[in-house]
C-alpha cells in the first residue's frame, strides 16, 4: 500500500526538480525527467487532474527513490 497522496502534475514536477532531474523534453501531456546518473522518467502533464498515488509509486520504484524521500522532497513532511 502506498503512502502517497494524489498529486498535481506541477507538485510531482516539482519534486523531481527539487531531487535533480530536469525535463528534457515534453511531447503532447507527457514530460521526460532525466537525471545526471542516466535515470529517466515520464511523466504525465494533465494540469486539471491528479496523478494516481499508484502510477507515482511505480514511477518512484522505476527511479529507484523512496517515498519518504519523495514526499520530503515536495515539502509534504
Amino acid at each position: 500500500m502506498t503512502r502517497l497522496p494524489p498529486l498535481k502534475a506541477r507538485e510531482v514536477t516539482k519534486g523531481f526538480q527539487a531531487m535533480g532531474f530536469e525535463r528534457i523534453r515534453q511531447k503532447g501531456s507527457h514530460a521526460v525527467f532525466h537525471h545526471q546518473d542516466c535515470r529517466r522518467a515520464p511523466i504525465p502533464i494533465h494540469p486539471t487532474k491528479t496523478i494516481s498515488p499508484y502510477l507515482l509509486s511505480d514511477i518512484l520504484k522505476q527511479l529507484k527513490i523512496d517515498e519518504e524521500e519523495f514526499l520530503q522532497a515536495i515539502g509534504r513532511r
